[in-house]
């Protein structure tokens, strides 16, 4: 491994993140010790075939369902290697990834997935199969992964590297059982990997049959990591989709796999898509909105602001007496909410910008004047 590509996924850690793994160690740490050094060891370490993975600490994180899923909690020392196997690999990849695929990747976003989905509903395309594979990260198949890796990767340090990172990913900790399944949550390759593989579905679904007899494509894959939509002018067989997945020891998530019409709407990577009739009856339209999900999390956002006892509610400090509150405290306080509001707001409509967000700016402008209220 060359030390410019360790130099260069160094730079590129993040240095915010206040979980270490087992061994404690922060990027702060290796600062003050000396960043030549600690490089210079994992490079001897990667050169003289001594490096293994270490132990992958797990936390629980809170889903907002109420629900919880497993994060792995890398050494520094392995996300410096897994940044640096990554650099080598993305470009490669890249080169092979189909258009449809938006997820994880470089210079492409959900906003540009609502955008590719937009354009084939306005082109006809109007039945579609939104679906979710079940448990992507953790379904993916070791044995396979590397079988298809090995078909684009031939250097055998990064093999046994990415082999490493799977076994010690997929095994509870201190449990030492490999699953022989699973990609790591919270790892720094694991979404390159997860893309690497779905490629191959991506792949597929141009590949059997979904075409006419002049060789146009009929169905329109768009993909954002395991969340996908097939867009098509006539009705869509989820039976063929799931025998794809099955043929790469995945499974559709039933619970959140949908077949309709855009008159009936859909949500797809936090947009709503919806076809209504225009009202001289000239025909249809495709709107594209922000999600109810969306709007909710700004609105509670703004809620909380000021929830946790800070100065933001002038009348509560006032109420306190315990000191007099001058009016450039108020307006400091007042000041102080609106900036917190805006650093929610804005972000939000410059994500839902190109789609028609009135209604749910609407409300949240609301919730913002309810909260000026409460502080005044």
């Amino acid at each position: 491994m060359k030390e410019e590509i360790l130099y260069t996924a160094w730079k590129n850690l993040n240095r915010n993140t206040k979980s270490t793994g087992f061994d404690s160690l922060t990027v702060q740490q290796v600062e003050a010790s000396g960043i030549d050094k600690f490089i210079r060891s994992v490079k001897k370490e990667l050169g003289n075939g001594q490096y293994t993975a270490d132990e992958v600490k797990r936390i629980e994180v809170p889903k907002r369902n109420g629900e919880t899923r497993q994060l792995g909690i890398l050494t520094l020392k392995d996300r410096l290697v897994q940044g640096a196997v990554k650099l080598v690999l993305e470009p490669i990849f890249e080169a092979d990834f189909e258009n449809c695929s938006y997820g994880y990747r470089a210079y492409r976003s959900a906003k540009l997935a609502s955008l590719e989905v937009y354009k084939w509903l306005e082109a006809g395309s109007r039945h579609y199969l939104k679906g979710d594979i079940e448990d992507c990260f953790d379904s993916i198949p070791h044995e396979k992964l590397m079988k298809v890796l090995k078909t684009r990767i031939e250097d055998k340090l990064i093999l046994s590297l990415v082999q490493d990172w799977l076994k010690k990913g997929s095994q509870a900790s201190g449990s030492g059982k490999n699953s022989g399944k699973g990609l790591l949550q919270g790892g720094i390759i694991s979404p390159l990997l997860v893309n690497f593989y779905l490629d191959q579905f991506d792949n597929h679904w141009a590949e059997i049959g979904l075409k006419n007899v002049e060789g146009e494509s009929i169905e329109h894959l768009v993909r954002f990591a395991d969340d996908f939509v097939v867009l098509s002018k006539e009705w869509i067989n989820p039976d063929r989709v799931e025998a794809v997945m099955a043929e790469l020891g995945l499974k559709l998530n039933k619970e959140k796999t949908y077949v309709g019409n855009a008159a009936n709407g859909f949500e797809f990577v936090g947009f709503y898509f919806e076809e209504i009739e225009e009202e001289n009856g000239a025909g249809s339209i495709i709107r594209v909105m922000p999600t109810e999900g969306s709007i909710e999390k700004v609105v509670e956002s703004i809620e909380s602001i000021g929830s946790n006892g800070d100065v933001y509610n002038i009348n509560s400090i006032e109420s306190q007496g315990k000191h007099v509150v001058s009016d450039k405290n108020k307006v400091q306080a007042l000041d102080d909410v609106i900036k917190n509001i805006y650093d929610v707001v804005n972000p939000w409509v410059s994500y839902y910008r190109h789609t028609d967000y009135a209604a749910g700016l609407e409300r949240i402008e609301q919730c913002f004047n309810e909260k000026i209220k409460e502080c005044i």
